[in-house]
């Protein structure tokens, strides 16, 4: 826009004036820019701050603190010192933490305007692949003005840019356009941080194998300004790209182990989501529930699983009677002794399991066995008609539970890979396929 545009009368003696106002340029096709293109590929619930995500756990006030100062270092690192490797993965089993720990160093980060973008993988409509590089895309793009013109030109110029493969997009979308800014001076910066959390709950292996892949090339070619942190469970194919020489020569790595060293904040988390129930109760904190004894207890049994804590304080708070709930999940975790870390944490799902009146037993079974499933037809299916009889979503708060469920040496009678169960659940298909079938018959073979 021209200088003192739309000005009238105006009179002006002496002076130098430069006009640095930038055009920003918005190509639109029937009613659609790229940018709403772009949108519309991607995930916005997957990024830290969505409202899908608001209830999803945190860490407590003065918890994992350490963790979360070095990875913060590790994305600012001081005034003077050598820039860190560009990839940094967590890697630890599920219920130590780690998605806790990411959602806090993206708010840490947001701060302190080093937050580029993130995606929180998780089996609950997060899942898709396909949707990585338009969600991280589409964030980058709300940050940063020019990129985004850039982006939304290059969409408008190729609407099918976001069905080709991933390593295409990462180079069309980002690559491309951020070397465009870099070499007209007008670049976004250095070191900046993107988060991709779960990166093991995404929908393919061989996804998550090549998300690793393309952005290690691309942080060992220089040709992007980020950083890259992931948190994920060390499964074998994921550990073997991270530990590839080609990626861990650009990759920090550590690990969140299960240890009786966070002790100390299993329990200020403990006693704090405990006053938390209290005063949601209207119950002076001074009352002295629960016992020292309790907490003792728990902090033993519980072996340094977050999730564990966030699951006993879960079902505590919904219990009828605090009392009685408490009791139930102190004898549910009593004299862990040497068992496995996760033996206490079993026993307690289990225990909710026991809870579940027989008669409904099978039903319930099946829904688990529904909403563990892998196969994106059925679980579609499954939230069709959840949707248009009870306008809601079936999904576990964490994926520990249907680990446990799917594990018969874990779960035992409980088991969704049981025979009643695979029965029911092939049945309930079998409907499904012969409803379709009335309503859109099948061709035979011979008609193809």
């Amino acid at each position: 826009m021209p200088l003192f545009d739309g000005s009238q009368n105006t009179t002006i003696t002496g002076g130098n004036f430069i006009d640095q106002s930038t055009n920003h340029n918005t190509s639109v096709t029937n009613g659609q820019t790229g940018i709403d293109i772009l949108l519309k590929a991607s995930n916005c619930n997957a990024a830290h701050d969505s409202a899908a995500r608001e209830y999803n756990p945190r860490c407590h006030p003065g918890t994992r603190e350490q963790y979360n100062e070095d990875i913060v270092y590790w994305a600012v690192p001081a005034s003077g010192a050598d820039d860190p490797l560009p990839l940094f993965w967590m890697k630890g089993l599920a219920g130590v933490g780690k998605s806790a720990i990411a959602q806090m160093c993206a708010e840490r980060l947001k701060e302190l305007g080093k937050l580029g973008a993130t995606f929180f993988f998780s089996l609950n409509r997060r899942e898709k692949a396909t949707e990585f590089i338009p969600t991280i895309v589409y964030q980058l793009s709300t940050k940063f003005p020019d990129y985004r013109d850039l982006v939304d030109q290059r969409i408008h110029h190729d609407k099918a840019i976001l069905d080709k493969t991933m390593a295409t997009q990462f180079e069309v979308l980002i690559v491309e356009p951020l070397q465009e800014l870099e070499k007209a001076g007008r670049g976004i910066g250095k070191r900046i941080t993107v988060i991709v959390d779960g990166l093991d709950e995404c929908n393919s292996t061989d996804a998550q194998c090549k998300i690793i892949e393309i952005i290690a090339a691309a942080a060992r070619n220089g040709v992007t300004p980020f950083c890259w942190a992931f948190f994920s469970w060390p499964k074998a194919h994921i550990d073997a790209t991270f530990t590839c020489t080609d990626v861990a020569q650009v990759t920090c790595t550590t690990l969140l182990p299960i240890s009786n060293d966070t002790d100390s904040d299993i329990e200020l988390y403990l006693r704090n989501g405990f006053e938390n129930i209290l005063r949601r109760r209207d119950i002076p904190i001074t009352f002295q529930w629960p016992s020292d004894n309790n907490i003792q207890t728990l902090v033993k049994a519980l072996k340094g699983l977050f999730i564990y804590v966030a699951t006993v304080l879960r079902d505590v708070d919904q219990a009828r009677s605090l009392e009685e709930a408490l009791h139930t999940v102190c004898a549910t975790t009593a004299n862990p002794g040497d068992d496995p870390p996760f033996a206490g944490l079993d026993a307690f799902y289990m225990s909710i399991m026991r809870r579940i009146p027989l008669k409904a037993l099978p039903t319930v079974l099946l829904l688990c066995r529904l909403s563990c499933s892998n196969d994106p037809a059925i679980i579609e299916e499954l939230r069709i008609h959840i949707r248009t009889k009870l306008g809601g979503s079936i999904y576990f708060y964490h994926k520990s539970f249907c680990d446990v469920l799917i594990d018969p040496t874990r779960s035992g009678s409980f088991c969704i890979q049981s025979s009643p169960t695979l029965n029911a659940y092939y049945k309930h298909s079998l409907e499904v396929l012969v409803k379709y079938e009335e309503s859109y018959p099948f061709r035979g073979s011979g008609e193809v």
